[in-house]
């Protein structure tokens, strides 16, 4: 089969997979959606186009920094101009790394308190401290935790290069999600300081058929729960997630997670090799019409997971592996 043909196939599949409905109310909190209506949903617009290529793509770098291997998040800082950060999943230390878009080392910051079971997602956005990071140890490949944790710290000056230091502690929120695990690997906050969620692989309903990639939501005050917390359902994705790597989705990041309302905001939902692009509702993170649909698979990644946003609206890219390179680009 030609590439084309393959892209072409690959397009009609999630078209015709995209309508199925979500399944399961166990343990559903008040005010959650009830689960039929997310396929089609009613706030998220605009049915699944063809793939699109990407717009003024460059390489920007490589990372310096020789412990960063799986970068599998990245995030823009907006206290510190031109700064940027990433983390490694499961197996490795808790730590914050900080480069610039050439992939400069500007330093390291050891998250106090926390453990990285499988940190996976990495948001920035308020907090009552002022501006904050929160870190997703979400990763669930077998979707059996019942239980998994989001850490949040003020995000931090970035140290330098060869330097790392310790965070302020850690403030640890433990959350469940209403229909049984999930694996996820793609978060980000909004305005609101709430924090969103969108699941990462195939999900089935209790009829067997796919559903589209499910988003969820906490809540500001979710922070100040003893328990665990239940993650709200609140919509779903024009994208469904099958066992083709392609679809699965790897990260998120929200354009303008403090609610400047200068700036036009936009969420950008990566899968190992597509970029999706939605306007997002005013002052909030919820995604609403889809405005993107981009092939990465030019792109010199061994494993594509972050994606984080340039200030010129372009997003800049991260890839697993030891020097892996940087990409920016613009979709559509």
């Amino acid at each position: 089969m030609t590439r084309r043909a393959h892209t072409l196939a690959h397009a009609l599949a999630l078209l015709l997979a995209a309508c199925s409905p979500a399944d399961g109310e166990r343990g559903r909190p008040v005010g959650a959606r009830p689960a039929d209506s997310l396929a089609p949903s009613d706030a998220v617009t605009g049915s699944l186009p063809l793939e699109q290529p990407p717009r003024d793509v460059a390489s920007t770098g490589a990372f310096a920094h020789p412990d960063i291997r799986e970068s599998s998040a990245a995030v823009r800082s907006f206290s510190h101009a031109g700064v940027y950060w990433t983390l490694n999943d499961s197996g490795n230390d808790e730590r914050l790394f900080a480069f610039d878009t050439a992939g400069r080392d500007l330093g390291a910051v050891r998250i106090t308190g926390a453990r990285n079971r499988d940190w996976e997602a990495m948001a920035t956005g308020p907090c009552p401290e002022g501006r904050c990071l929160v870190v997703g140890d979400v990763g669930d490949n077998l979707a059996r935790h019942e239980t998994v944790t989001l850490w949040r710290v003020p995000e931090p000056a970035p140290p330098g290069a060869g330097r790392e230091v310790a965070s302020a502690p850690a403030r640890a929120l433990a959350l469940r999600f209403p229909d049984g695990p999930r694996d996820v690997e793609a978060l980000w906050m909004d305005a609101d300081t709430a924090v969103w969620l969108v699941t990462k692989r195939e999900v089935r309903g209790d009829d067997g058929a796919r559903q589209r990639a499910q988003v969820y939501r906490l809540p500001a005050r979710a922070w100040d729960a003893a328990a665990p917390v239940v993650a709200e359902l609140v919509d779903s994705l024009p994208h469904v997630a099958t066992r083709n790597r392609r679809t699965l989705i790897t990260d998120a990041a929200l354009s303008n997670p403090f609610g400047d309302s200068a700036q036009v905001s936009r969420l950008a939902v990566r899968t190992y090799e597509l970029l999706l692009v939605f306007e997002t509702e005013p002052g909030s993170g919820r995604p609403l019409k889809l405005v993107g649909h981009c092939a990465l698979d030019a792109l010199d990644e061994r494993q594509g997971e972050g994606v984080a946003w340039l200030p010129d609206g372009r997003v800049l890219l991260t890839s697993e592996k030891r020097r892996a390179p940087l990409h920016a680009l613009r979709c559509p």
